[in-house]
This record gives structure tokens, C-alpha cells and sequence, in this order.
């Protein structure tokens, strides 16, 4: 008997292992890690930027863990709402609640939990205006741009970018900072990136969002339309991201700016003049995956050249 519940026992403890690391990985797919990874790392420089960081290392650290559960529950709102649309779409077509691996009233208790769990480290551990620019973030991905704008209108992603790009500004107040213009830029940077990185990606799904009638600028107002919007609005990128430079990030961040700038432009003027199609749908994935690394890039020149400047390297 023995000898049998040893062989049974290392078989049982192999499916607990793989049910745990599906659910684990189920529950990062649920909370959007991906996406609330990008937040936390734009909050980073935004706590590093700030003056007297070092003094407020602790407080900062607590700003990032509540920018990382709000934003995962934010994702999780998000898909509490609109399951039925995620099922309807081959992007998001197998997320967990979508495919039914979790439910969603577990779905809503991780939300909830999650969202506790960030105002208690913030109140605790931060301030009043860094839990509000939060909670702020969280509602208005969550719940406005998910409820009322994504569905209504074709400039959801315009408006609905303003939650995604305050953790520059959270950062900064985490730390105990007073606001300047230098987080308020950072903000801007990121809501004019915002329409410039999914707008490629609505190109790719452009079928998909009309079939679940969720008016996308691609499906109200064609192709040709979206295309030159993001041509606008990389220029409009492209002129904001050299203004830190003259708020102190000096000018190393400068030049790297202008380069990725410029560069990731080029990318969307060649999706403009391509004609429509399979290769233009392809190409336009690989511009939104590109617009991703630029907004890597510019935020670690930020860091670098504030690095820089402090090491008078930089004037």
C-alpha cells in the first residue's frame, strides 16, 4: 500500500504544480501584467526624475506596488465588463475569463482584493494626492474608457489615454514631490504616444472590432484616416519628447529622443503610403510593437540623462 501512494504521490504533485503555474499564469493574463509592467517602469522614472528621491526611497516604493495592484485591477475590471466582446475577438478570444478558466465572481473578488490591498500601501505609505491620481487611473481605464467611451466613440483611445499616462505624475507625487512641469510633460508624452501605439494595432483588428460593433477609428473612418492620425499624432510625440530636455533632462536625452523620434515617424509614414491589405495589416503589428520599444527607449534616456546631468557629464 505504501509503495503505491509513493508512486501515486510524485504523478499528484506534478498536476498541482501545473494546475498552480496555470493559474498563475492565468492571473497575470487577468491583471494585464504586461501592460501594468509598462505603468510601473513610466512611474519608475518619474520617482527617479523627482528631487530628494533618495530621502523618500520607501514611499516610493509603496507608490509602485499601489501603481501595480490598481493597475491590475484595473485590467481585471476590464475584462469583468466586456467578456463577451473578448470572445467574440481573436486577440483576446482566450483570455481567462473570457475562456471560462476563471469565473467571474473570482474574477471580481481578485479585483476587489487587489484594489483594498493598493488604497491601504498608498494611504498608509504614501499621500492623499498619490492615492487620488490612482484611483483615478484605475477608474478611468476600468470603468469610463471600458463603459462609456470605448463603445460610444471612435476617439476612446484619445480620452481613455489619460488614465494610462498619469503613473509618471504618480511617481513623482509618491515621493513626496511638488508638481512642475516635468511630470506634467511626462503625462503629455504619453497621452499623445498613446493613439500612435494602438491605433496600429486597430488597423490589425480592424474586422474583428466591426464584427462586435466597438466603433474604432478604423471602422467609423476608414484606413487612410487612421493611418495619417498616427502620423499626427507620432509628430505631436516626436515635438513633446524633446521638451525635457529644457527642464533638466539634458542633453544626451535630447539627441536620443530626436533619434527614436524620428525613427519610429518613418516607421508610420511607411504605413501610410502602403497599400491595404495582408502586408500592410502585418506591417502594422510590427509598428505597434515598435512603439512599445520607443517609449522604452525615451523613458531610460530619461533616466540616463538625468544621470548624466547629475554627474555634470551634461549641460
Amino acid at each position: 500500500m505504501q509503495h503505491n501512494l509513493n508512486a501515486i504521490n510524485p504523478e499528484r504533485k506534478s498536476v498541482l504544480t501545473t494546475q498552480a503555474s496555470g493559474l498563475y499564469k492565468d492571473l497575470l493574463a487577468l491583471s494585464k501584467a504586461r501592460v501594468v509592467s509598462l505603468l510601473v517602469f513610466t512611474a519608475v522614472v518619474g520617482e527617479l526624475l523627482a528631487p530628494n528621491f533618495t530621502q523618500h526611497w520607501f514611499n516610493g516604493l509603496a507608490g509602485l506596488a499601489g501603481i501595480s495592484l490598481a493597475g491590475g485591477a484595473g485590467g481585471v475590471i476590464n475584462q469583468l465588463i466586456e467578456p463577451e466582446l473578448d470572445q467574440s475577438m481573436r486577440r483576446t478570444q482566450r483570455r481567462p475569463l473570457a475562456d471560462g478558466r476563471i469565473s467571474r465572481r473570482a474574477g471580481a473578488i481578485f479585483a476587489i482584493a487587489m484594489l483594498l490591498a493598493a488604497i491601504g500601501v498608498m494611504e498608509l505609505w504614501t499621500n492623499p494626492l498619490t492615492l487620488i491620481l490612482t484611483l483615478i487611473g484605475t477608474v478611468g481605464y476600468g470603468i469610463v474608457y471600458t463603459l462609456f467611451l470605448k463603445p460610444t466613440t471612435p476617439w476612446n483611445i484619445v480620452w481613455g489615454g489619460i488614465a494610462g499616462a498619469l503613473p509618471p505624475l504618480i511617481g513623482w507625487t509618491a515621493v513626496g514631490a511638488p508638481v512642475t512641469a516635468m511630470p506634467l510633460v511626462l503625462v503629455g508624452l504619453i497621452f499623445l504616444w498613446t493613439p500612435a501605439h494602438f491605433w496600429p494595432l486597430a488597423l490589425c483588428c480592424r474586422e474583428d472590432y466591426a464584427r462586435a460593433c466597438i466603433p474604432m477609428l478604423p471602422v467609423t473612418h476608414g484606413v487612410a484616416r487612421t493611418r495619417r492620425e498616427i502620423v499626427n499624432y507620432s509628430a505631436a510625440t516626436l515635438a513633446l519628447s524633446l521638451a525635457p530636455a529644457a527642464l533638466g533632462a539634458g542633453l544626451l536625452y535630447g539627441i536620443v529622443a530626436a533619434i527614436a523620434g524620428i525613427w519610429y515617424l518613418l516607421l508610420t509614414l511607411r504605413l501610410k503610403r502602403m497599400p491595404e491589405g495582408k502586408a500592410m495589416d502585418q506591417y502594422a503589428r510590427r509598428v505597434f510593437r515598435a512603439s512599445i520599444n520607443y517609449l522604452l527607449i525615451l523613458f531610460a534616456a530619461l533616466i540616463l540623462g538625468h544621470v548624466f546631468v547629475l554627474a555634470g557629464w551634461s549641460a
